[in-house]
């Protein structure tokens, strides 16, 4: 009887070398530098603070408005 061994494996690499395949032109998205645009960055901050400023000018403005105890 033969013995029942696992079937071998080729071992390769995981990633295959594409980059000589490309277009002159083309340029790999990992190799890009992004840049944010700092209005678009700091929009949503600006939002908050001014939610958070008008909150405690409207609390200030009641509190302030009642009658002194």
């Amino acid at each position: 009887m033969e013995p029942n061994l696992p079937a071998t494996h080729e071992e390769t690499g995981l990633v295959l070398d594409t980059t000589h395949d490309l277009h002159v032109d083309h340029v790999d998205p990992q190799q890009q530098v992004t840049r944010q645009n700092l209005r678009v960055a700091l929009l949503p901050l600006a939002i908050i603070a001014f939610l958070v400023v008008a909150f405690v000018a409207a609390a200030w403005t009641f509190l302030a408005a009642l009658p002194p105890a």
